[in-house]
């Protein structure tokens, strides 16, 4: 079990009422000490990440990558998305936040996290963090598909929460449009955890100090994923080159793959179809490069 990946007391899990309220808890120290100020400035003073691994992002929207990186050269080769470290800093001075996209997918102590975190859910994990300079958000208010944990590692960060609203008219864009005051408001010092229910409207300030987050977004399995799955393999029984007539009667083999499909759900096993819609690919391989050379482990 990984919940010691996200909570200091693993049991606070039992607290989190899944989809529906938001939870402060006291992150995992381990987690929160993945990252800090110190290793997200050596990320980009050392060009140790390239756009889009991050990107930078003002209320109005992200900022174009000519603005703060470079293409570098290389014989005949062309280089793009280098961070430029003065131009990085001039965008935060400006209001900017500094987002790490999909960090499980090039950051090896992440990865490593969100398998176990994979195994332990059984939902696909994707990772963030957000560097913001102080008294911004850089990120208007918006609301995320996924349920998200937010572990507080440097700085604080005050959360504006809008309650989940009724009906589905509003789940057309996930920017939240809203002229009303937050239901909730939550600042969280280095230490604290932050669950979100996918859904939940939100928007950040950092504190005096600025602020960096680390943000868990677990997207479990769907009644939309469970459907565009089966449907997936029912795709793949069908003809590519089945048509419709171009005239005459359309409706009746509408009809007949109407049936056709139906029978073939009433066919199909819901364990053997759960579990492929479940199943999520390790991020970590040990298979080295070379067969038979390990490579060295150096803890970062």
């Amino acid at each position: 079990m990984s919940w010691s990946d996200i909570f200091a007391d693993p049991a606070d899990r039992e607290r989190v009422d899944w989809g529906r309220t938001h939870l402060r808890f006291t992150a995992s120290p381990t987690t929160t000490s993945l990252l800090s100020f110190q290793r997200i400035d050596d990320w980009i003073r050392y060009g140790q990440v390239r756009y889009p691994q991050f990107q930078v992002n003002l209320l109005e929207g992200g900022v174009p990558p000519t603005l703060f990186t470079e293409t570098r050269q290389y014989l005949a080769l062309s280089m793009p998305g280098y961070p430029v470290t003065a131009a990085i800093a001039e965008q935060i001075r400006q209001g900017a936040t500094l987002r790490f996209v999909k960090i499980e997918d090039w950051y090896r102590p992440v990865a490593e996290l969100a398998d176990r975190l994979t195994a332990t859910i059984g939902g696909g994990i994707s990772t963030y963090a957000f560097y913001t300079a102080p008294g911004d958000d850089g990120v208007g208010a918006h609301w995320d598909a996924a349920d998200v944990f937010v572990l507080q590692v440097e700085g604080t960060k005050k959360w504006n929460l809008w309650n989940i609203q009724d009906g589905v008219g509003w789940q057309a864009s996930q920017s939240l449009h809203t002229d009303r005051d937050p239901d909730h408001v939550i600042e969280l010092a280095p230490g604290d955890g932050l669950y979100i229910p996918a859904g939940t409207g939100h928007r950040a300030f950092a504190g005096p100090r600025g602020s960096l987050h680390l943000s868990i977004a677990l997207s479990t399995t769907s009644h939309r994923k469970i459907i565009r799955t089966l449907l997936e393999d029912l795709l793949a029984a069908v003809p590519l080159l089945d048509r419709l007539p171009v005239d005459g009667d359309r409706l009746t083999p509408v009809a007949a793959l109407l049936r056709d499909v139906a029978e073939a759900a009433g066919k199909t096993d819901p364990a053997a179809l759960l579990a492929k819609a479940d199943r999520h690919e390790p991020r970590i391989s040990e298979s080295p490069l070379i067969a038979g050379v390990e490579p060295a482990r150096h803890d970062p």
